[in-house]
């Protein structure tokens, strides 16, 4: 995160404030990673931006950043800290490894993986900052050992809460799956009398807004969205091969009379029944 100290070098890691890190950086809070992985400490609430991208950090986190980003540290506390290591350091078998090119570090979505951290600012300090500062003048294979082991804790305090997140987020697309089939087949079987989202909301027993996250979150599309889909393919079907009129198509869909039903199908389809139903004959003329 900032140019590589000499501690950086010989021992592939450093712990040190963001205070004496901006020092260091004379002055200035604009950083890369470099070939660094980065456990960035937050005690209190801090803004950075990594890679262009701003993010509210709230105390107590852990944030994870990968080698080469580019990082502005806005505001935030003074005792905040930031853990440097090189992949030589921490690698010393293949779970580490494993670890090390998890989604701690590599995700397709962000920049920056943010953890709870586990326990109070005060036990965080005693057992990571003021643990590693206790052995810093010792014995250098010592000093490494305790920095190693430190590390450790705080990637798998990271990994347990990507395990737990991914978790919630696979039980929770299992219970959207089943809303959102539910859903599907309360629309097939009501769509003509009602096209209301709050209608099959309430048969789902949650709110309107509820059901389009949902749908979203399964299909890509909102409920309302689904449900005006629905009733235009079945209007697309019944003027093209329907021997009914309009206003009797407009009944049987579930209008209150043609002229709502035309304004629907304006709407929705870019053209009049009529027009549509002309368009669709033609099409089907030239086809054959």
């Amino acid at each position: 995160m900032y140019a590589v100290s000499k501690e950086l070098e010989i021992k592939g890691f450093s712990i040190i404030s963001i205070d004496n890190l901006i020092t260091k950086n004379n002055g200035s809070s604009d950083f890369n990673t470099m070939e660094y992985f980065i456990i960035f400490i937050v005690f209190e609430e801090t803004k950075i931006i990594v890679e262009g991208r701003p993010y509210f950090i709230e105390a107590n986190n852990l944030v994870f950043i990968a080698p080469h980003k580019n990082v502005t540290y806005e505001y935030g506390n003074s005792e905040n800290t930031i853990v440097a290591f090189s992949s030589s350091f921490y690698e010393k078998s293949a779970k580490d490894s494993f670890i090390l090119n998890s989604e701690l570090y590599f995700n397709d979505i962000h920049d920056i993986y943010v953890s709870p951290a586990i326990g109070s600012k005060e036990v965080l300090k005693a057992l990571i900052i003021e643990r590693i500062n206790l052995y810093k003048e010792k014995e250098i294979g010592i000093y490494i050992a305790v920095a190693h082991n430190c590390v450790e804790i705080l990637l798998l305090d990271g990994l347990l809460s990507l395990e737990e997140k991914s978790c919630e987020e696979t039980c929770a697309h299992s219970t959207y799956l089943d809303k959102v089939n539910k859903f599907r087949v309360l629309l097939q079987k009501y769509f003509k009398k009602e096209k209301s989202v709050s209608f099959y909301s309430e048969k789902l027993n949650v709110s309107p807004q509820r059901l389009s996250v949902m749908t979203k979150a399964v299909i890509g599309k909102g409920a309302k969205r689904i449900v005006v889909e629905k009733v235009s393919n079945e209007a697309l079907r019944m003027l093209e091969n329907s021997i009914l009129n309009i206003s009797e198509i407009a009944i049987e869909l579930g209008f209150a009379d043609e002229a709502n039903f035309s304004t629907f199908v304006k709407k929705n389809l870019g053209k009049s029944p009529s027009e549509m139903r002309e368009f669709l004959l033609n099409s089907v003329k030239i086809t054959n």
